[in-house]
């Protein structure tokens, strides 16, 4: 049998738990936002040349560097090809030249003709192993990530012929990673 103390404590605490649901200052626990997974939107290997203008000799000097990178297999996104063109102070030596910023416009081979504009920021040299980072700044995948590395494979075997008096007019090497990450 049910006592209306038992009755009046029920009808409180359902009154209470009433006016806590429908009171304004009551808001459930804010739920943790789901994770978000940085898409790859495009992930690339392939190869690269470069001419120099006017070619590299002993001494330093101001020369234009014209690079075209190929694209060929992707295992994200359609194959693409790339162009760069900057200026820099070089010589034989250093082995492997570094980088200043510069801008790639990347033409994707999917029959769209879109094309990325990847400005690239920032190098860090290694050996003959070049990594470089930035930012698409306009075009397909605006705003993502990117990230390059490369290996130049020519370059180091023409110095000893450019300290012997043979410019540098041309390298060629490997794009070992070409990543976009949106």
């Amino acid at each position: 049998m049910t006592t209306p103390r038992v009755l009046r404590r029920a009808l409180v605490v359902a009154a209470v738990l009433a006016a806590a649901v429908t009171s304004a200052s009551w808001t459930p626990a804010a739920a943790a936002p789901p994770a978000v997974a940085s898409l790859v939107d495009a992930q690339c290997l392939g190869g690269f040349s470069r001419v120099f203008t006017p070619p590299v000799t002993t001494t330093p000097q101001t020369v234009t560097a014209a690079a075209t990178y190929t694209y060929g297999t992707c295992l994200v996104g359609p194959t693409a090809t790339g162009t760069a063109v900057n200026s820099a102070t070089l010589s034989c030596v250093p082995v492997v030249p570094g980088l200043p910023p510069e801008t790639e416009v990347v033409t994707w081979l999917d029959g769209t003709g879109a094309t990325s504009t990847v400005g690239w920021t920032n190098s860090t040299v290694v050996g003959q192993t070049v990594v470089l980072t930035g930012e698409v700044t306009a075009g397909r995948h605006l705003n993502a990530s990117a990230t390059k590395v490369t290996s130049g494979i020519s370059y180091l075997g023409s110095v000893v012929g450019c300290l012997l008096g043979t410019p540098i007019s041309n390298t060629t090497g490997v794009v070992d990673s070409f990543v976009l990450t949106g």
